[in-house]
């Protein structure tokens, strides 16, 4: 059974008031919502961890949504026929903030925000998609709209081990994914009793008990009271919150381990990277018969282009090593990837219901996947997971990929910076 793929272009317009950017000219913005629909059982999904129980269509297929955003010369004959995709940073486009030294915004409209125009004058078309499925709306995230998982009488559930390090006193509430902009597996439980939560000053010390009576699964909410009352607050209970009411002390790192329910398919991510951007190199029409935006004027994609800053450079060496760099029809999807201070590893993406490995580090949100491979296949991670910043070199990476990779060339950039300018 053949993946399907939809696009639904809802906005179309001159980017940047229609400015000529030399000679490839004028560049328009397309802004939709891209639709797939795959067979779990199909062998270009194998291996996607919880796929199966993803809920189904008639003709057994499983659906899901993500925005997208493409960015190309409004004359397709004037550009290069090169597609650089950027692998929006926790739902943010960065690509023209790093390459065109534009200021940082998720929707990009103004020659302001097309910085120096140097990928518009070199021709690229630049295109963004939802990959990360649990971040929640604001400030402009691009969204991917992924199936819950559940098995056939009732919902998955599974430990879930996180950890709270406020920066500042006053911090009584934290959402148990420990962002505000990410999901959080809601618990089974609301009982405290029923998980447990530690502390401790460094990564390494002896964990100290936090007790259920001095904490609970709650939010809190403010407003304004009756009767003069002034500013009052109210403590609500919640499946994805946790609450200290003497806060959490700054520094100090807290642990939290319960049992969670309802774990999203994000091994779909992959998929929708490679299935999206598979269309707009090789596709004519999509599943609904609209033309591919980019063939247009019989002109078509020759080589396609991948750039991941952080976790998403480390997405970038999981999606090639679990081999979705090859399509449903085995051809080439990127013919390079660029990791940008990523570390030296690959992503935790393509989980179920638990939220980080065992032997996470404190302080880093991420932890390298083995084997973490160099240009001659050995392990430089010594088979075991290490955190990123120990074995981390930050560089720029230049990786030719097939199917599978078979050759690298590397630039390093010594002394550069993980935060961008201007990042906290």
């Amino acid at each position: 059974m053949t993946n399907r793929v939809t696009l639904s272009v809802v906005e179309r317009f001159a980017f940047a008031g229609g400015y000529e950017f030399g000679t490839v000219g004028a560049y328009e913005r397309l802004v939709g919502r891209a639709h797939f629909a795959v067979d779990p059982a199909g062998a270009a999904q194998r291996g996607i961890t919880d796929l199966d129980k993803a809920p189904t269509d008639g003709d057994g297929l499983a659906h899901f949504t993500g925005d997208f955003s493409i960015l190309k010369p409004a004359d397709p004959a004037r550009g290069n026929c090169r597609l650089f995709f950027d692998y929006g940073n926790r739902g943010n486009k960065r690509m023209l903030q790093f390459f065109n030294d534009a200021p940082a915004s998720n929707d990009p409209r103004t020659l302001a925000q097309a910085g120096n125009g140097f990928l518009m004058r070199r021709g690229y078309t630049v295109a963004w998609l939802a990959w990360q499925g649990d971040l929640l709306p604001g400030n402009g995230r691009l969204l991917l709209d992924l199936p819950v998982a559940r098995e056939r009488h009732g919902p998955v559930t599974g430990l879930v081990r996180t950890e709270y390090i406020a920066d500042r006193s006053g911090i009584t509430v934290f959402p148990l994914s420990g962002r505000v902009s990410v999901r959080s597996h809601p618990t089974v439980s609301l009982d405290p009793r029923e998980a447990r939560l530690t502390r401790r000053r460094y990564p390494y010390d002896e964990r100290e008990a936090v007790p259920p009576e001095n904490w609970c699964f709650a939010r809190v909410e403010g407003g304004t009271g009756l009767d003069n009352q002034g500013a009052v607050q109210a403590v609500v209970p919640s499946d994805s919150h946790i609450y200290i009411p003497g806060g959490f002390e700054p520094g100090w790192i807290y642990e939290l381990v319960y049992t969670a329910r309802d774990p999203l398919v994000l091994g779909l991510g992959h998929v929708v990277v490679r299935d999206f951007v598979s269309f707009l190199r090789y596709g004519k029409e999509d599943a609904a018969g609209r033309l591919n935006p980019l063939c247009e004027r019989d002109r078509t994609i020759e080589k396609a282009y991948a750039w991941g800053r952080s976790q998403t450079g480390r997405y970038l060496r999981d999606f090639v090593y679990r081999g979705f760099n090859a399509d449903t029809a085995g051809r080439k999807v990127f013919d390079g990837i660029l990791p940008h201070v990523a570390g030296a590893g690959r992503m935790w993406l393509n989980h179920g219901i638990v939220k980080e490995p065992p032997d996470i580090v404190a302080g880093s949100d991420y932890t390298i996947l083995v084997p973490a491979v160099d240009a001659d296949g050995n392990d430089r991670a010594g088979g075991q997971s290490a955190d990123g910043g120990c074995t981390a070199r930050h560089l720029l990476r230049l990786e030719f990929a097939g199917a599978r990779l078979w050759s690298r060339r590397h630039a390093r950039i010594l002394g550069q910076l993980h935060p961008a300018p201007g990042d906290p």
